[in-house]
């Protein structure tokens, strides 16, 4: 071991004691945390490309949860569609000809408890609100108590606001999301959609309040089959929405997919700058802790102090 004989020489050893504390403590720090570094200062030359990483990571992360969001939203349109069209096609495959059945449950009283469970599935509700009510989330889209009974007809559309005899209570369509950089989404359907809804609606309502129907009765012939055929030409809209939706829900998968790529490549980045190797540096922590007790040791020496007092 070198004398240390004079007070620049000591005071050398005690700075250079220091740097190796000030060394041991960023190694303690680096095995318990795992990273190499604790702020942006240890690491200048890397400390824009770290900002960055994390940057898009945690924008990548808020897509994917927009994503994982809009999943849960669609699979509950998905799942209403699907109701909306089984139980109308069963329904459309009676017309005309049940329309003339005056046996319970008659046509009108079937058409009464289809219009109610049609309401039902439009007034479905996800985590977030009403999916079917476009911007208004928070609203039953689906009002039926406004809809015309005496004057009900299979002419005149009925997916206004109650207000003025119709039955939608919810919102303008919802804007486009977006759920990666440059690509977003348009899913939003309303309940007052003209295609699908607004006819099912408008022939079920029809049905409920105009009966009972005689066969012998040309109009009554030419309302009946014109409601089957509407009813038809509805659920030739639920599949094509369900066709939408469905391509849709594949995009999300894919973005999804292109995300957790995107994720995963930035952390690696971010880990390269910063993970810890385990065991290079609780190697240097061992070597530095017998060259501080060296130190410590010879600094004690010098002055005839134990080691406890000059830690004091």
């Amino acid at each position: 071991m070198t004398r240390i004989s004079t007070a620049a020489e000591n005071n050398l050893v005690l700075y250079y004691m220091q740097q190796n504390q000030s060394n041991l403590d960023n190694l303690n720090a680096q095995i318990s945390t795992g990273d190499t570094a604790q702020t942006y200062s240890q690491i200048p030359e890397q400390t824009s490309q770290l900002v960055d990483l994390r940057a898009e990571t945690a924008q990548q992360q808020g897509f994917t949860n927009t994503i994982n969001v809009l999943s849960t939203r669609m699979q509950t349109m998905s799942l209403s569609l699907q109701g909306i069209e089984t139980a109308v096609s069963s329904f459309a495959d009676q017309l005309p000809s049940a329309a003339f059945n005056q046996s319970n449950p008659t046509i009108s009283q079937q058409a009464s408890g289809l219009l109610q469970q049609i309401a039902g599935y439009l007034n479905v509700q996800d985590g977030s609100g009403y999916v079917f009510g476009g911007t208004d989330t928070s609203t039953p889209p689906v009002d039926l108590a406004a809809l015309p009974t005496a004057t009900a007809s299979l002419t005149t559309p009925v997916n206004g606001p109650p207000s003025s005899g119709g039955y939608y209570a919810g919102g303008p369509a919802s804007a486009a999301v977006q759920i990666n950089t440059g690509v977003s989404v348009n899913y939003s359907i309303t309940a007052n959609n003209a295609q699908a809804f607004e006819p099912i609606i408008r022939v079920l309502n029809f049905l409920a309040n105009q009966g009972p129907f005689s066969s012998t009765n040309p109009v009554d012939q030419a309302n009946a089959t014109q409601a089957g055929q509407m009813l038809n030409q509805a659920v030739s809209g639920l599949t094509s929405l369900q066709g939408t939706l469905g391509l849709q829900q594949a995009q999300l998968n894919n973005e999804l997919k292109i995300q957790q790529n995107t994720v995963n490549i930035a952390q690696n980045g971010i880990s390269t700058i910063v993970a810890t190797n385990q065991a290079t540096a609780i190697t240097q922590l061992q070597t530095l802790e017998t060259q501080l007790q060296a130190s410590f040791s010879a600094t004690s020496a010098i002055s005839k102090l134990s080691l406890a007092n000059y830690l004091g």
